[in-house]
């Protein structure tokens, strides 16, 4: 064969990854088509509850709490009885989103499964193997975020979008888009721990002071001691962890007392922030174990909830440089430090 064909053609390895990748986007489309025909009876379920939620400050009732005359929100987890368990801002959006046709239900539906759909083929596109192997397991999931419109599908998105900006140096621009998403749902908040532990100290008190503003915009478009009242969602649904697919509803299948259930997403959230800072020299591995605990410590877990596990991948899809492994803060104004070549200085100089 001529040198020139020869690059066109496939490798087997390569042909085999393709062939892992379909397997997996059409056990995803499967699963998606599954959902949307046959196992939901009113789709999209989180959507409608987001809707409700705005509805319901817009009507000047409450977030967490029911007033005469509320629809209830669809049971789509487990958990305390509550409307939502989403943080307030997304409540004081949807007051916006609203007041478009149809409640922009079908607005918001779309967009989320445009931005999860987008995350898959960015991933497949950067490390097809691997993505083929993660989206046959995790179909189920996917097909489900992708049914209910959940914000998990903004989450993901925007986590790529977090680690490829902090691939390519822009440490500010991932803390904005981190604190945002930690603002809209709050496992995401583990990655300010990513950015403290790995040396990015200035874009860690970036991502906290975003998170007040956004804060403060939610009690608003609220009220002022709304945040009072979501602490008290998120410990009651801490106290009682409720859901069957994270580690407590496996802790509480196996017989181990009420406490130790009780106590289990804690214990997970402390380890694996441990590990973050054990592992934060290599970055990407402290980034994956931050993306799993976003299922692993949460006490309410949806079977979307494990889709947040494609964002594991990230740091295989875009592998971070030598020069931006850190252990400590530095201005940009200081470009690489020195110590950064140390070992390759080291290796000339033996050679000399």
């Amino acid at each position: 064969m001529r040198p020139s064909l020869a690059r066109f053609v496939p490798t087997p390895w390569r042909l085999f990854g393709w062939a892992i990748v379909t397997i997996g986007l059409l056990s995803v489309a499967y699963v998606t088509w599954f959902w949307l025909s046959y196992a939901s009876a009113q789709t999209p379920g989180d959507t409608h509850n987001y809707i409700l939620a705005g509805l319901r400050l817009n009507a000047g009732h409450l977030i967490y709490s029911y007033s005469p005359g509320d629809e209830r929100a669809l049971v789509i987890s487990s958990g305390a009885d509550y409307p939502l368990f989403s943080p307030p801002l997304i409540a004081v959006i949807f007051r916006l989103i609203v007041l478009l046709p149809a409640n922009g239900q079908y607005i918001w539906w779309a967009g989320m499964d445009a931005l999860e759909l987008l995350a898959i083929f960015a991933l497949v596109r950067r490390t097809p193997f691997v993505t083929g192997l993660a989206l046959i397991p995790l179909s189920l999931s996917i097909g489900l975020v992708m049914e209910v419109g959940n914000v998990d599908c903004l989450v993901l998105a925007g986590l790529l979008l977090a680690w490829c900006q902090l691939v390519r140096g822009h440490d500010d621009r991932a803390a904005l888009v981190i604190a945002l998403l930690a603002s809209l749902k709050l496992t995401p908040v583990i990655f300010v721990w990513w950015l403290f532990v790995t040396g990015r100290r200035r874009a860690a008190g970036i991502a906290i002071g975003c998170g007040i503003v956004l804060a403060f915009v939610a009690m608003l478009g609220s009220e002022p001691l709304i945040f009072l009242k979501f602490y008290e969602v998120t410990m009651a649904n801490l106290t009682a962890p409720a859901s069957d697919l994270g580690p407590p509803g496996l802790a509480r299948a196996i017989g181990l007392p009420a406490i130790v259930v009780g106590w289990l997403p804690r214990a997970i959230l402390l380890g694996g922030a441990a590990f973050m800072w054990a592992t934060r020299r290599r970055p990407g591995v402290s980034w994956a174990i931050g993306a799993l605990l976003m299922w692993l410590a949460s006490p309410v877990v949806a079977l979307h909830t494990l889709a947040l596990a494609l964002a594991a991948i990230a740091p295989l899809a875009w592998p971070m440089a030598p020069g931006r492994i850190r252990e400590r803060p530095r201005d940009e104004s200081e470009g690489f430090n020195n110590s950064d070549y140390q070992p390759q200085l080291q290796g000339r100089l033996r050679g000399a």
